[in-house]
């Protein structure tokens, strides 16, 4: 795992001819970068499989975090508690937001804190939500956003490694990075909450649990076997309605004999024929 931060560095920008570019990269300040963390730290990250636990100072109006290798088959259990800093003590523990992003998402939001100072940038609220996610970033399955808190406990589980790759397969994939933010600055979402004013500090504990999985083909048979029941169900109904009028063991009906006395049959000769 690699160590908090990833924090914005203005001395590696410059402004020229009225764009705004990122010194080591070249690129214009519109749209995000695609390349991970660019700039910042690139190593490669283990899965995360045991537990974490770190401290480290959120300065304000800014924000902080832990790049991280979820993977598949862990359930994660993240206990974030925020603490005032030594200068203001004396103060209870401001409320900031805590956001769970994907590495593209994590992009987007870099830029949004980069271009934070510029006019247009509240058009983003003329954006309807729904098409929000191509322009700007969102939180992990569009939940695991909160906001306003002094501590937090949530859990997560991917159903899947996040990775990433080139269509039809061209490219290989490559994993996705998880990070953890803590953001103490005003952001471009309506419901954030603005910058406390003043520094603040968290404890970050991150527990992994081991969870036992069914393999995703179950699924595919689970749902087969039951679309094939219900169509063999009327199909052997029918086979043993057919069949049940050929048993060879059934038993023969015999048919009743008919009692006759001399009486009844005197009583029949000599009764009257009735005219009609």
């Amino acid at each position: 795992m690699s160590g908090s931060g990833d924090e914005y560095n203005y001395e590696n920008e410059y402004y020229d001819d009225e764009e705004y570019y990122m010194e080591d990269t070249g690129q214009p300040w519109w749209g995000p970068s695609l390349d991970g963390d660019n700039i910042y730290n690139k190593s490669e990250l283990s899965a995360l499989r045991s537990d974490f636990h770190t401290s480290f100072i959120v300065d304000n109006d800014s924000s902080s975090g832990i790049r991280m290798n979820l993977t598949y088959g862990y359930r994660y259990t993240f206990c974030l508690v925020v603490h005032s800093d030594n200068q203001s003590s004396h103060l209870p523990a401001p409320l900031v937001d805590f956001y769970l992003l994907q590495e593209y998402d994590w992009d987007f939001y870099r830029r949004d804190f980069e271009i934070r100072t510029f006019e247009d940038r509240d058009m983003l609220n003329l954006i309807p939500p729904e098409w929000r996610d191509i322009v700007a970033w969102m939180p992990y399955r569009d939940v695991h956003s909160y906001e306003g808190k002094r501590q937090l406990d949530f859990t997560v589980s991917l159903d899947a490694d996040e990775t990433s790759g080139a269509f039809f397969g061209l490219a290989e994939p490559e994993t996705e990075w998880m990070y953890i933010v803590i953001d103490g600055w005003d952001n471009m979402r309506d419901s954030d909450t603005p910058a406390p004013h003043r520094n603040f500090t968290v404890d970050l504990t991150i527990m992994s649990e081991e969870r036992l999985t069914l393999p995703k083909f179950t699924v595919s048979i689970f749902c087969c076997g039951l679309f094939l029941s219900l169509m063999a169900a009327p199909l052997i109904m029918h086979t043993k309605f057919l069949n049940a009028g050929k048993d060879e063991g059934a038993v023969a009906v015999d048919l009743m004999p008919m009692m006759e006395t001399e009486q009844s049959r005197a009583t029949a000769v000599l009764a009257p024929n009735k005219e009609p």
